[in-house]
């Protein structure tokens, strides 16, 4: 059993290495023209927040991904950790073709329309980020309530998610960001839904 184990986890690790490499090679070959945008720039403020936003999504997939025996909740926290992590991969190759650095000294969000920027260090985060304690009880919890509090956790955090690609929508030039959070938006609306219904299933049994 601990064999196949580690086989599995072998496997597993070796296809989100895959799929962070493919995504990094779709960033590469598709950004969009010869112009590059500046380092302090909304499009590098949002794909840079977005790697972050998404390590998170893709860590706490992982936690609950190696603890339940739902396969349904197993397959849901799959395809959300291969999802960003191949988006996470495609935002590397973009920092890296626009010759910027992969971080920023810049408070999270201050590209964001309407944010108060006001304040310059920690006090800002990203919406729908879950705190340290929070993730750390994921590992720790009985499995039945940490599966709850992944579908919970990840609800808010899809929720952020949206939020931060609708920030970009309507300001950026660039067809790829476009895209993508476009893409972000359709799809992570989609997934709390199927998350709602799960905690309700629960709620219910």
């Amino acid at each position: 059993m601990i064999r196949s184990r580690s086989r599995l986890v072998a496997a597993l690790c070796g296809v989100l290495g895959f799929g962070l490499l493919i995504g990094f090679a779709l960033g590469r070959a598709g950004s969009s023209g010869d112009d590059v945008p500046a380092d302090r720039s909304a499009d590098a403020g949002f794909v840079r927040d977005m790697t972050v936003h998404h390590a998170q999504a893709v860590a706490m997939g992982e936690t609950i991904r190696g603890r339940t025996d739902d396969a349904d909740l197993a397959l849901l926290a799959t395809d959300i950790v291969l999802t960003q992590q191949a988006q996470i991969g495609r935002f590397s190759g973009w920092l890296e073709q626009w010759e910027l650095p992969m971080t920023s000294l810049e408070p999270p969000m201050w590209w964001a329309p309407g944010m108060d920027h006001d304040i310059a260090g920690m006090e800002h985060t990203m919406p729908g980020m879950a705190t340290p304690d929070q993730l750390a009880a994921l590992e720790t919890t009985p499995v039945d309530d940490a599966e709850v509090d992944f579908l919970t956790l990840m609800i808010e955090h899809h929720r952020g998610g949206v939020e931060m690609a609708e920030a970009i929508v309507p300001i950026t030039d660039r067809p790829e960001i476009r895209r993508i959070a476009e893409g972000i938006i359709e799809s992570q609306r989609s997934e709390i839904t199927v998350m709602e219904t799960m905690i309700q299933a629960r709620v219910e049994s």
